[in-house]
């Protein structure tokens, strides 16, 4: 029996705790209310006098704290509160238990506490329609109609919120569609492009989420930290910035050593237009390389070689700065990629390892190819040296500005797992840079151009892949005095036997600068100097192309073929007298004579002064057709013409690349240096 007391009293209380009974019980303590009233003040006139004023005081109190209602609400609760004011002054001094009064408050109330009641439903019915079309009508204006919900609440953090989404419309939209609209729904959401991702479910299509990052935590940048692991192995990632919530950037060159690992070894492509911090984030990448005990660094960059590479000249196992050794360095690669893989294999190593360096005295190998296109341009063939140098231990990093088809052939392209995306001029140049489902995520480089400089996004094996859209920035570059400290004590890592003995007397005769002689210079000769004559580069560049014809011929006859051409002749014997000889017509004489390649330059930059005086914002070959051929200003063809434009753009001095093809911006290089 107390039992079901108690039940019965907790169900009460509950019930009376309800919001819809709240009315009621205002309603109900009229009756004692009034009754008091009346006994105390019934008889007394001034009372009633008073009590009226109170009630008017009521009434207005409750429409004025009521103001930031709507106009119903505010009206239903005023004319609430009047009517309850008014009930109780006329019953008090009336007969607050007169069967008129009863009745007026039994009616009257009951209507009253009704449409609180009602209200209250009406509310609670409103407030969910409106959740519900909310969540259906997310976004509508960015996706046309409404075709997303929230799985769940939004979850906030310090400046980051994450809002997980369902399709509500299978069969009509894709998270990749979602994607192609990213900037629409920035738009809508009044961020920047590049403050939002979309992170796809990998476990259902269905689903995904929104990242937002609203405010830029990466505007100050940060110093550098210094090395990441001095001494260690090059098997530890390498770190080259922070990503906008805190975490290292960092990547990997060698594959995961461990048998179950999936990381696989890489190649990189470095991609970002001029000013964009692409070779300061890339020599940060080198410095923090190379400060690990088992790792090398083969570099060449025919455009800006000192420029680039300064500091660490001294602790690049090879440098080429000029167009033919940047050849002799790729022709030596073959052989060094056979023969470490031969190496490897004859000891059992299926990838390089670091036992392979205790072993072997076997090095990673990075080699370093700044501005490649001027490379690919002249016809350099990388596609072989790409597939398979990452089971010998070699990993190629290809820089350039634009990644476009005319700047590198689509099969070298395609053998590039890892990307550095700096800032991009326009989103065709993004789209040949980032993989597709990195754009689909959200990845802008485009919105960034030169203004953000080493604002980047990383793909790589072992990186996180819901980083790959991840916006990041590379440390604050360190000093030239800060890189020679740190990589002079850094330890000095040797080729080693095998990679030595492969690169032959190409490797042997490279320029120093770590102040090691070469074998000519140990045998009394001088050391070679960077900078060479016309008539040594004309020299170099006519072996270099000896070698190219050479490479090409056996690419299309084979190893063996040649052995079948051969004729079995007496190099000494005297030749037979001819019977007649054979006169040709020569040929007609051009109306000029040729120009050398340093005046036709001269004139070709002349022309460009030209075009600048006349407030020219865009040039290409086409401007130059009347001023090509032995007549022209310019003396050389068209292609001559061409291939000069292109390296200037390459520069980024006089010329600069736009998204069309063989259209160049003109700069004005005496603003820049003022």
């Amino acid at each position: 029996m107390a039992d079901h007391s108690s039940n019965l009293t907790k169900a009460l209380t509950k019930a009376l705790k309800t919001p819809h009974v709240r009315p009621w019980l205002a309603v109900a303590a009229e009756v004692p209310a009034s009754v008091l009233a009346h006994a105390v003040w019934g008889p007394n006139p001034i009372a009633a006098i008073g009590m009226t004023v109170a009630s008017g005081a009521l009434t207005c109190a409750t429409w004025w704290a009521s103001k930031g209602a709507k106009l119903d609400r505010r009206l239903h609760a005023t004319g609430s509160a009047a009517a309850g004011a008014t009930y109780l002054t006329a019953a008090a001094f009336t007969n607050p238990l007169g069967e008129a009064q009863l009745s007026l408050l039994a009616m009257g109330g009951a209507v009253a506490a009704g449409s609180w009641n009602v209200r209250k439903l009406m509310r609670k019915s409103d407030g969910q329609n409106a959740e519900q079309s909310s969540e259906t009508g997310l976004l509508a204006k960015s996706l046309g109609k409404a075709k997303l919900a929230l799985r769940k609440e939004p979850k906030v953090e310090p400046n980051k919120v994450t809002a997980p989404y369902k399709i509500t419309a299978p069969g009509e939209l894709t998270n990749e569609d979602i994607g192609r609209r990213a900037q629409h729904i920035a738009t809508e959401l009044g961020i920047s492009p590049t403050a939002l991702r979309i992170v796809s479910d990998p476990d259902n299509a269905a689903f995904g989420q929104f990242v937002i990052v609203p405010e830029d935590m990466l505007v100050d940048g940060a110093p550098w930290p210094g090395p990441s692991a001095f001494g260690g192995s090059i098997i530890d990632p390498v770190v080259v910035g922070i990503y906008e919530d805190g975490d290292p950037e960092q990547f990997w060159f060698p594959a995961d050593p461990n048998p179950k690992g999936d990381r696989n070894a890489t190649h990189f492509l470095a991609a970002g237009m001029n000013g964009s911090g692409k070779s300061a984030g890339m020599t940060l990448a080198i410095v923090d390389a190379l400060t690990r005990r088992d790792f090398i660094v083969w570099a060449c960059d025919p455009s800006k070689g000192m420029q680039t590479f300064g500091p660490l000249l001294p602790y690049l196992d090879w440098v080429e700065m000029t167009q033919a050794g940047g050849e002799e360095m790729i022709d030596a690669l073959s052989q060094v990629i056979t023969a470490r893989a031969d190496e490897l294999g004859r000891h059992g190593f299926k990838n390089w390892t670091p036992a392979a360096f205790e072993q072997l005295q076997m090095p990673y190998m990075a080699v370093w190819i700044e501005e490649a296109a001027k490379f690919f341009r002249n016809g350099t063939e990388m596609e072989g040296l790409v597939q398979e140098a990452r089971s010998a231990g070699i990993s190629v990093i290809i820089s350039l500005q634009r990644p476009s088809s005319t700047s590198m052939p689509t099969d070298v392209r395609e053998q590039l797992g890892g990307v550095l995306c700096f800032g991009v001029k326009g989103s065709t140049t993004a789209d040949m840079a980032l993989p597709d489902d990195v754009r689909d995520a959200g990845a802008r480089p485009e919105a960034w151009e030169n203004r953000k400089r080493g604002y980047n996004y990383l793909v790589a094996p072992g990186v996180d892949e819901e980083r790959y859209a991840m916006k990041a920035r590379t440390f604050t570059p360190p000093s030239d005095e800060e890189i020679g400290r740190v990589l002079a004590a850094a330890p000095k890592t040797p080729a080693g036997p095998t990679t030595t003995a492969a690169a032959g007397a190409a490797y042997a005769n490279r320029t120093r600068y770590d102040g090691a002689p070469t074998p000519a210079a140990a045998a009394g000769a001088p050391t070679p100097e960077v900078s060479m004559s016309t008539e040594q580069k004309t020299t170099r560049d006519e072996q270099l192309l000896e070698r190219q014809i050479e490479r090409d011929v056996a690419d299309v006859l084979g190893e063996d073929e040649g052995e079948g051409l051969a004729v079995a002749a007496d190099p000494d014997q005297e030749l037979a007298p001819v019977n007649s000889v054979w006169k040709f017509a020569e040929p007609p004489k051009a109306a000029g004579s040729k120009r050398s390649t340093e005046e036709a330059m001269a004139e070709l930059m002349a022309l460009l002064d030209e075009r600048r005086a006349e407030n020219a914002q865009f040039v290409g070959p086409r401007d130059f057709v009347q001023h090509c051929g032995a007549a022209g200003r310019i003396g050389r063809s068209r292609p001559w013409v061409s291939e000069r434009l292109g390296e200037l753009a390459d520069a980024g001095i006089h010329l600069a690349e736009t998204d069309e093809s063989g259209v160049y911006r003109l700069l004005y290089p005496e603003l820049a240096s003022v």
